[in-house]
């Protein structure tokens, strides 16, 4: 460590009089004297011989990622023309050949073992709701009363039967979760088999970030009701999701297909075909019907909001039926790769990945194109950007660096989902994921959000990729959105690999700009809606900074002798890394 410490000064002395001697900006300076002190801090257990190449020029190679490019990228993917590049039309294979085409230019490959071709195939089944067909009442054998589909409930189309019919009695579970870290069961005192469940949406609010994140996710439940022997999940939106989404935010979307892939047996993974009598209500339906049922909804949030615990059966029985519209189609992940350097590490491979699809045309109104410039146009072209850089180094990083555009997230983490179980390459193989997925590049931002990058060694990458650049590495200031589960990084995890999905963050390098402000007024006004389009604003300097720690992040990572490792007892790595 001492030797470290006496070569660092010494190579300092001498960096310093060049810089002098160059009359280069005192900016530099800084970044390299701090990041100088990170390389000493987590260097003394470090040979000087990894040194990774790439900071010898690393101040040139981020340079060339400039937010002109990025935009160029964006105005392409999100033109009208483009028709908001759903899954499974020929739009979306339009903006499939873009991304291919821009591979080919930077001289980045296909991934060995697929026949030399840029696309991951994927058959699906996809459906959709038949509008007039949705049908929901409660009884309690006496009485009776419906509801109003859009007004009082939703559904989408089912993996099942074409036509949906079921009735049975409803059981109100709580949350719906089974947690051995809390030792919670919400199924402890009441029997569901052969029955539908009343949950709440989300999780109790003492369960730490990570755990309920998981045991939000609607898939988990899912997964645990049929378990149980369950044969319908109704949700109840919590005060904190009714605060977070409108119900009027739901309506546009209903109608619109989802899709499954499907395995080796033609069966829609996670289609959950057990649940037939699937819905969400709003809240003066879920108000009717737990007061139908002699129970005080109101009281019952307060209770659980507390930490409270508490399943019942409600006395009450639900007829439901609907219709689906199926059909099968196809769409494609976009995969391409940089081998790397090292003769034994380039067989190890980062995934710098990002979602290529948006939502499409919905609705008849004035305005019904999808365009997704920031969700996703933007991810893209920042991954293009990456590609590009790091196609023009002399020599590579040790490792190979994949570059997946994928398909469907906007139908459940699809296209991602699909890659982590069928990679191309031996999933042993895959070290680590960065995920790139809706960046606000609206005003200058200065800061960083990792999620997920708590729960690894991926955390000392952002964190030294940050500091060399002078931007702000600030944890999740909105962790009730459990967005590091709701993006495709998430589907890396449950494959046991470390993964991460950036964003920029709220700071802004203009004060007279709320940074806060700016990304709460997208999330609220223009986040799946069609006026995420060309027209909102877009700032160099925050899209600048934000893709170029991106970049030094995977390069940091990628050029790590150390493979990338869960945190001892970290609740994502026991639950998911291969034992």
């Amino acid at each position: 460590c001492c030797m470290i410490f006496v070569d660092l000064i010494f190579c300092l002395s001498i960096y310093i009089e060049d810089l002098v001697r160059a009359k280069i900006r005192s900016d530099m300076l800084r970044r390299y004297l701090s990041f100088s002190l990170i390389m000493f801090l987590a260097g003394c257990n470090t040979s000087q011989n990894n040194k990774a190449l790439f900071w010898d020029d690393a101040d040139s190679l981020v340079a060339q990622i400039q937010g002109n490019n990025i935009r160029e990228h964006m105005i392409i993917l999100a033109d009208d023309n483009m028709q908001g590049r759903e899954a499974g039309t020929e739009n979306y294979d339009k903006a499939a050949d873009y991304v291919i085409n821009n591979f080919k230019k930077l001289g980045i490959q296909p991934l060995p073992n697929n026949n030399k071709s840029y696309l991951q195939p994927i058959k699906f089944t996809e459906t959709r709701l038949d509008l007039t067909s949705p049908k929901m009442s409660i009884t309690n054998g006496t009485e009776s009363i419906d509801f109003a589909f859009r007004d009082e409930f939703i559904r989408s189309g089912g993996y099942g039967e074409i036509n949906e019919e079921i009735s049975a009695p409803l059981v109100f579970a709580g949350y719906g979760i089974i947690s051995p870290e809390y030792e919670r069961d919400d199924f402890s005192d009441i029997e569901v088999r052969d029955k539908i469940l009343v949950l709440l949406s989300g999780a109790p609010p003492y369960f730490k970030s990570a755990e309920r994140a998981y045991y939000s996710s609607g898939r988990v439940k899912a997964e645990t009701a049929i378990s149980k022997g369950a044969v319908g999940i109704v949700f109840i939106r919590t005060p904190v999701d009714q605060k977070r989404r409108a119900w009027e935010k739901y309506l546009p979307g209903l109608g619109a297909p989802g899709m499954r892939w499907l395995d080796n047996d033609g069966k829609p993974y996670q289609g959950f075909q057990e649940l037939k009598g699937t819905a969400t209500m709003s809240d003066t339906g879920a108000k009717k019907m737990f007061e139908f049922s002699g129970h005080d909804l109101d009281g019952i949030f307060a209770h659980h909001e507390d930490g409270g615990t508490g399943s019942f059966d409600m006395n009450i029985s639900a007829h439901m039926s609907r219709k689906s519209i199926r059909r099968e189609v196809y769409s494609s992940n976009v995969l391409g790769f940089i081998e790397g350097s090292d003769e034994k590490l380039k067989h190890e491979y980062l995934v710098y990945s990002s979602h290529l699809d948006h939502l499409g045309v919905r609705g008849d109104g004035e305005d019904n194109i999808y365009n997704g410039a920031y969700d996703n146009a933007a991810g893209i072209g920042a991954i293009i950007e990456i590609a590009k850089a790091i196609s023009t180094m002399e020599v590579k990083p040790k490792r190979s660096i994949i570059f997946a555009a994928v398909t469907a997230e906007e139908k459940g983490l699809q296209g991602s989902s699909y890659f982590a179980k069928n990679p191309l390459v031996m999933k042993k193989s895959l070290i680590a994921n960065i995920n790139i997925d809706m960046p606000y590049l609206g005003f200058p931002v200065a800061d960083l959000h990792a999620f997920g990058s708590e729960h690894s060694s991926l955390y000392s990458a952002v964190e030294s990729a940050t500091s060399y650049l002078g931007i702000q590495f600030t944890p999740d200031p909105l962790p009730e959105e459990v967005r590091f589960v709701r993006s495709d990084q998430f589907s890396f995890v449950k494959e046991g690999i470390p993964a991460i999905g950036l964003r920029p963050g709220t700071v802004s390098f203009d004060p007279d700009i709320d940074g806060a402000k700016e990304l709460d007024n997208y999330l609220k006004n223009y986040y799946h809606q069609p006026n995420d389009d060309l027209s909102l604003p877009f700032s160099s300097r925050g899209a600048e900074g934000f893709v170029r720690s991106a970049l030094l992040t995977g390069l940091i990572i990628s050029d790590d002798e150390n493979r990338p490792s869960w945190n001892n007892n970290d609740f994502f790595g026991e639950k998911f890394s291969p034992k």
